[in-house]
């Protein structure tokens, strides 16, 4: 056996010794030999069982207190087992849970109310001007209130041929209920009651099985189920629909009435809009023209007639149901009856098409034609008011909408878009030149502190590009921190011609606001101070004293303090040169004139 290899299959185990079997044998007799036994003989296994194991679902550790070979292991043993960890030994593991109050799960307020929504059915009167069939009209919707987010909106149902927009007029969202901003709750809404939205007065009248459950759960009364109010222009255009129709009957030849009313016109004077027009009625086949009558410089296209010769019924929009019209035009078995020469009146107005024309006056032929072949005449003219003239528009400059800068709106205003100009000669004069600050921001969190900023103005197009400093262990790059621009100041943000800083703005302590962050100076280069001392007109002498003092602590005018100090030495040693020479010259004048007084003395004294 010994020869098999350890291979699966090949392995032989001796059942006697199997399961840890000891056989305790102290003396055996075989052939009359004694053999003795002083030990024990167990089988020895020296396999390893599985630490990791799984129970009720749950990984468990399976250790035992044996290592290699079956032998003990001391740190196995439960004389160093150690006490359990108050922290995450759990005690109802060992005694069981304490019975408790089970809570009822939490549910969320849009989960619980997830396409829930009550709803109301309301309507409200919306006048109608200047029309003679309706004064008001009346308009059925529905409200509807989402539980889930406490939104709502309002929904007109679709009314065939209504003649106005319809569907949703209020969008679904959180509306306020007054002035103070208070939002509306399902609390707000009941039967019987109104409500304003957004202006709109809305009169509830009833609401669905579910809404009134809900508020009667939540101890509200709801009201009574009203009617709704029907739309009276409604109604009036469905009693004339269920009306017979009928049909305008020509009686007269179109041959008679042509030999017998040819160029024969009756003209009314009429205003429409404020705009003067001519009615022409012609008698021949009763057909209606209107022409417009321009007026010198009145801004129209120079368009004669406004309306063609043709028939015009009184009633255009009354069509019967079954005409396509669509796709074809009315005729005369459509159309119940057309004007005719006794429904044109001075003074009234009469609709054509839509349009209110006010008749003023009608010439001398159609005056005697009422009053001589129909009878009524017509009433005395109306005279027709003056055209006031129309001011001009002053045209305004609007304000800049913040998407480039105001030069490039103010361009975009002319139909053909035009690039802002350019100051040439400042660009090429100033090209390379530019002026730089040190600057920190005025920290308002504490984040900020520490930061520092160069500020570099370009004297060649005015724009400021902020740079910021990289430093050691603060979690920034360095980098831009603005690009080049130009920078409004606060004060002039929404004029039409903003105010930008400039070099006169920037002196050691000055806060510039950038679009609202905030910069102090703290620094500048040398060349800002050769180019204020260069163009000491432009800057004033704060700025002046500001960077000078500056500067001079900085000790970078040491060159200037020498050229200035050679030159007060200078000056003093010409004028010291000077004061000698003028005493030189004093000395020589003085010893002169006391030469000629000893001659004048010598001459007096030959003399006597």
């Amino acid at each position: 056996m010994a020869s098999l290899p350890l291979l699966p299959g090949y392995i032989f185990r001796d059942i006697s010794y199997s399961r840890g079997i000891v056989f305790r044998i102290d003396a055996l007799v075989i052939n009359g030999v004694v053999l003795n036994f002083s030990s024990f003989h167990k089988v020895k296994d020296y396999k390893l069982p599985h630490k990791l194991d799984i129970l009720n679902g749950f990984p468990v550790i399976c250790d035992t207190n044996y290592g290699i070979g079956r032998r003990l292991t001391d740190t196995a043993s439960t004389r160093y087992a150690e006490g359990p960890d108050p922290i995450e030994y759990d005690i109802s593991l060992t005694y069981g849970r304490a019975p408790r109050y089970v809570y009822q799960q939490f549910v969320p307020h849009y989960a619980l109310f997830a396409q829930k929504c009550l709803r109301f059915k309301a309507f409200f009167r919306q006048g109608v001007f200047n029309s003679p069939d309706e004064h008001y009209r009346v308009r059925h919707v529905d409200i509807i209130y989402y539980l889930e987010d406490d939104t709502l909106c309002v929904i007109e149902p679709v009314v065939d041929n209504a003649g106005f927009q319809q569907g949703k007029l209020v969008r679904r969202d959180k509306i306020p209920k007054n002035a103070k901003g208070d939002l509306f709750i399902w609390k707000d809404f009941n039967v019987g009651i109104d409500v304003c939205i957004y202006g709109v007065v809305y009169h509830i009248v009833d609401c669905d099985p579910f809404t009134r459950e809900f508020l009667t759960s939540q101890g509200i009364d709801v009201g009574e189920k009203e009617s709704l109010p029907a739309d009276p222009y409604t109604e009036q255009r469905d009693a004339k629909r269920r009306m017979p129709l009928t049909v305008t009957r020509i009686v007269d030849d179109s041959r008679r009435r042509f030999l017998e009313y040819d160029n024969m016109i009756l003209s009314f004077d009429a205003t429409w809009n404020g705009d003067h027009y001519r009615v022409m009625y012609f008698l021949t086949d009763d057909t209606i023209a209107i022409r417009e009558i321009h007026g010198p410089n009145n801004g129209k296209d120079p368009v004669a007639m406004l309306l063609k010769r043709m028939r015009i019924p009184k009633n255009w929009q009354n069509l019967p149901s079954w005409h396509p019209s669509i796709y074809m035009e009315y005729g005369d078995p459509e159309i119940v009856e057309y004007y005719s020469p006794q429904d044109f009146r001075v003074g009234e107005t009469i609709l054509l098409f839509g349009r209110h024309f006010l008749l003023h006056d009608c010439d001398a032929f159609t005056r005697k034609y009422y009053s001589d072949m129909l009878g009524t005449p017509q009433p005395d003219a109306i005279p027709i008011p003056a055209r006031v003239k129309k001011q001009l528009v002053k045209f305004e400059i609007p304000p800049h909408i913040k998407f480039g800068s105001p030069e490039d709106t103010y361009a975009s205003l002319s139909l053909i878009p035009k690039p802002p100009k350019k100051n040439l000669i400042r660009q090429l004069a100033n090209f390379p030149k530019k002026l730089r600050y040190s600057a920190r921001m005025d920290t308002v969190h504490l984040e900020d502190e520490d930061r520092d900023f160069i500020l570099v103005y370009s004297l060649s197009d005015g724009t400021i590009q902020i740079n910021e400093i990289e430093k050691r262990n603060s979690g920034r790059r360095e980098g831009c921190f603005l690009s080049s621009r130009l920078i409004p100041k606060p004060c002039s943000t929404g004029n039409i011609n903003p105010e930008y800083y400039t070099p006169q703005d920037f002196f050691i302590g000055a806060r510039i606001n950038v679009f609202n962050h905030r910069f102090i100076i703290t620094g500048a280069d040398l060349f800002v101070y050769r180019y204020v001392e260069a163009n000491r007109d432009r800057f004033s002498q704060e700025v002046q004293e500001n960077l000078r003092n500056y500067f001079l602590q900085q000790g970078m005018l040491q060159d200037d303090i020498n050229i200035e100090a050679k030159k007060i030495q200078e000056m003093e040693d010409e004028q010291k040169l000077l004061a000698n020479n003028v005493i030189a010259k004093n000395d020589i004048e003085n010893d002169v004139s006391a030469s000629e007084c000893m001659k004048e003395s010598d001459m007096t004294m030959v003399k006597n």
